[in-house]
């Protein structure tokens, strides 16, 4: 397998199946980060295709002693969070609110096994509501610590933060979440 260097290298050279290969290697885990910082799988694969068009673009400018999932994350993580800033916060509370209500009310007129099926529900949407809460830089934290077991230094250089930033940020979020969902996290 040819690693992610020799791809970049080519890349940088035009190579439309090199581009293609990085694309298939890397565009899943992309595509998740960024669904658990924006938490719409829509506007998640608009922003994956963002990241990988920008990869196309700077491949020329690449150095070598970098780490493309880092650079990659790096760019998903900055994207994100404009995006966040500029969107999203319009209506993701809006929807999340109106699905919990749906929710609620079916929660209240279901029985027995559909009773716990539609508990789970509620559980869900209350947790995606406490997650669109918070702040997109705590969002991306979390997700990039719980979501793709990053250590505390990786996360430290996509965020470009120090280290102990990230460790404070985690536990801000996971507090902030706590309370949101009613000191049951």
């Amino acid at each position: 397998m040819i690693d992610d260097s020799e791809l970049m290298r080519r890349l940088a050279n035009g190579d439309r199946q090199a581009f293609a290969s990085l694309l298939n290697r890397h565009s899943r885990l992309v595509l998740n980060v960024l669904y658990r910082i924006v938490l719409s799988r829509d506007d998640a694969e608009d922003l994956c295709q963002e990241v990988f068009e920008r990869l196309w673009v700077h491949a020329p400018q690449w150095r070598d002693d970098a780490k493309l999932t880092t650079w990659l994350y790096r760019v998903a993580n900055n994207l994100a969070i404009n995006f966040r800033q500029r969107v999203q916060l319009r209506y993701v509370l809006n929807d999340g609110l109106a699905a919990a209500e749906l929710d609620a009310e079916a929660g209240d007129e279901s029985h027995g096994a559909e009773s716990s099926a539609c508990s789970s529900e509620v559980a869900d949407s209350a947790l995606l509501l406490a997650l669109a809460s918070l702040p997109s830089n705590y969002r991306a934290v979390l997700a990039f610590r719980f979501y793709r077991d990053l250590p505390v230094k990786d996360i430290a250089e996509i965020m470009g933060l120090s280290a102990k930033a990230v460790e404070s940020q985690l536990g801000r979020a996971k507090a902030q979440l706590k309370e949101r969902l009613g000191g049951s996290a």
